[in-house]
């Protein structure tokens, strides 16, 4: 047999892959990492006690849509960039505007209060452990969105394990505040975007090895 016969005959014999495969992957692997980080806060973080009072307030919700639009974004980025030659530009342009507009948010309701209380707020009651949380509350949707896009054909392995790590802090981060008391623009826009940034750069580490191909 001819190699242009053989060629031939292995892509006959391929199946056609379904539209929007991709998506649909990691749009399992979302649900399944909100599920897995919900069981790890149930399980060790615990809910908060005062949720359902904290959920009846607008400022529960703006936390939860801020880090879901980081996710978003993520899940955005490692679509585009599982597919070789795709520019994931637009998706790190709308992280980057939500980024920077709770950022803006924060230093507005910071900059009027004296030194003092200013450091309180930025730190919160959480401060030391709130990234680090965020981190080990994504590990499994990380896991799962590296395993996706190892089927997959990104040509820039750290970028495309970035974006999947930056998409895994996302949902992470929101699932978190289920457990999280804090409630001010400044504490999430540092310490939230920090673990979402962190777990970012886990994936990006782990993709230069994974996703090589």
């Amino acid at each position: 047999m001819q190699t242009h016969e053989l060629i031939e005959a292995l892509a006959a014999d391929t199946g056609k892959v379904p539209a929007n495969a991709l998506e649909r992957r990691l749009g399992l692997t979302a649900l399944a990492g909100a599920a897995a980080a919900l069981v790890l806060v149930l399980a060790w973080l615990k809910l908060r006690p005062d949720l359902g009072q904290a959920m009846n307030g607008g400022f529960f919700w703006i936390k939860a849509l801020y880090s879901a639009a980081l996710g978003l974004a993520g899940l955005w980025a490692a679509a585009r960039l599982a597919q070789p030659d795709v520019s994931a530009r637009p998706a790190f342009l709308v992280a980057f505007a939500a980024v920077a507009a709770f950022a803006l948010l924060g230093l507005v309701q910071v900059l009027p209060m004296d030194g003092q209380v200013r450091m309180a707020v930025l730190r919160g009651v959480s401060w030391q452990v709130c990234s680090r949380n965020i981190v080990i509350l994504a590990a499994p949707t990380l896991a799962m969105s590296l395993w996706t896009l190892r089927w997959m054909a990104p040509t820039r392995p750290m970028l495309a394990g970035f974006a999947a790590g930056a998409f895994s802090g996302g949902i992470a981060a929101t699932v978190y505040g289920l457990h999280c008391p804090e409630a001010t623009f400044v504490f999430v826009a540092l310490w939230y975007t920090l673990g979402v940034v962190a777990s970012g750069v886990v994936g990006a580490v782990a993709g230069r090895f994974i996703l090589r191909w």
